[in-house]
């Protein structure tokens, strides 16, 4: 392979594919077809939000097993488990499913562990060997597949449940195009650049034989860290926890938004506009981090996004004005959007490649589990009589403390032999 073609573009773009088929419509297109699905079954509230906590967990706990299987298995084969696992849920979905629990089974167990094994946790793991000084570009292009793919999702389902007059229309499209991500992955993944003769960033040794010169930004770890000493370091589980807010208010939008809004006297188009804008609008947050997380700490950004992720859940509680979904659909989609991407950014800098995947499959687990208490609760005070508010303030207090915490943290620092605490060349600063 010539020298100067490097495969890790091919890869991006790949994984950028694989992302776009297996998050962006498993993920973002259910709010539309479950919402039809309740309203021709007859399902109640807590039983929708029982169904998209189950999934929610199940796209997440499995985050520890997914990063064993990168590392033993590799990205590739993972991937095309992942895609098996949604394949097989959506066709039952499409089939044979016709209750609340067919559809925790179905829905929240099944896809939602193929979109756990066959979508970020291995893409992020597989393209961090790829890119180092141009991380946080690469996660920034990865996760926005991800945004257009919701963006794309819940209109075009919305419309295919209107043209064919069945939800289920919508899940035989979820299993055709899983299967063109499986093929993706099986035709152009490569596990790492030495199984193509390339190094990272594709920056080998000078013409002179000597080692190129580290340009790494100074918040890119030097040195790698052994899992157990991240998960043993704090800074760890408040970069964690700044996250929990924001993953229990989104989870509780993809549950309840579009039924919160017919509430409020919107149509259910209304309802799949606004999912389809906040997924896109998560484009926003990844071109900021593109653009400045690879010259400055990614925390200060993930900073930024949970402020504004906390101003949306506010919005949202009496958004009766179009502008106003408009508003809190867009400040969701950049907090959450960007947010997530830069945990990973900020992880893979902190604690390097080698700890990476189950760095980050934890983070996801705890993240996901945690935050599929929300639709749970809020269905169930729902039913209640309580309304939805009291959830959306709370999870916008969480994301306005997680905003803070984030900012004036500090970078961990590692005490190696010899008594040195280190992070990157010298000494941390923050």
């Amino acid at each position: 392979m010539p020298k100067h073609r490097f495969y890790g573009w091919t890869m991006l773009v790949a994984l950028w594919g694989v992302m776009f088929l297996n998050l962006g419509f498993p993920a973002y297109g259910p709010a539309v077809i479950n919402a039809a699905m309740a309203k021709a079954v007859g399902l109640h509230r807590e039983t929708l939000g029982n169904m998209f906590s189950v999934y929610m967990i199940m796209s997440g706990l499995p985050g520890p097993l997914v990063a064993m299987s990168v590392n033993h298995f590799g990205v590739r084969r993972t991937l095309l488990l992942g895609s098996a696992l949604i394949i097989a849920g959506s066709l039952l979905m499409a089939t044979v499913v016709n209750s609340g629990l067919g559809a925790m089974l179905c829905f929240g167990l099944l896809v939602g562990t193929g979109v756990a094994t066959g979508s970020a946790m291995a893409s992020q793991a597989g393209l961090a060997r790829w890119f180092v000084r141009r991380r946080s570009l690469a996660l920034s292009v990865l996760y926005s597949a991800g945004a257009i793919g919701g963006f794309v999702a819940a209109p075009l389902l919305h419309r295919l449940i209107e043209v064919w007059g069945t939800w289920r229309a919508g899940w035989w499209l979820l299993a055709a195009l899983s299967a063109a991500a499986g093929c993706i992955a099986l035709v152009f993944v490569r596990e790492r650049p030495e199984d193509v003769g390339q190094v990272a960033d594709g920056f080998g040794p000078r013409d002179d034989g000597q080692p190129a010169p580290d340009t790494r930004p100074p918040f890119v770890t030097r040195r790698e860290w052994t899992f157990r000493e991240g998960v043993r370091h704090p800074t760890y589980w408040l970069l964690l926890g700044a996250l929990v807010g924001g993953s229990g208010g989104y989870t509780l939008f993809l549950a309840h938004g579009v039924v919160h809004l017919q509430d409020l006297g919107h149509s259910a188009g209304v309802g799949a506009w606004a999912v389809g804008i906040m997924t896109v609008s998560g484009l926003i947050g990844k071109v900021i981090l593109a653009a400045f997380g690879d010259r400055i700490d990614p925390r200060y950004i993930f900073a930024l996004f949970m402020a504004v992720f906390a101003v949306g859940l506010v919005v949202i509680v009496n958004a009766r004005a179009l502008w106003q979904v408009f508003l809190f659909a867009t400040c969701i989609g950049i907090g959450f959007g960007g947010g997530l991407v830069c945990l990973m950014a900020v992880l893979s800098n902190y604690y390097g490649t080698r700890a990476f995947a189950s760095l980050a499959g934890l983070a996801i687990a705890v993240n996901t589990t945690l935050s599929a208490i929300a639709p749970k609760v809020a269905g169930r005070l729902f039913d209640q009589g309580v309304g939805y508010g009291v959830n959306f303030y709370f999870l916008a207090s969480w994301c306005f403390l997680g905003a803070i915490v984030l900012f004036f943290m500090r970078r961990p620092e590692l005490i190696v032999p010899g008594g040195a605490p280190v992070a990157g060349p010298t000494r941390v600063e923050r």
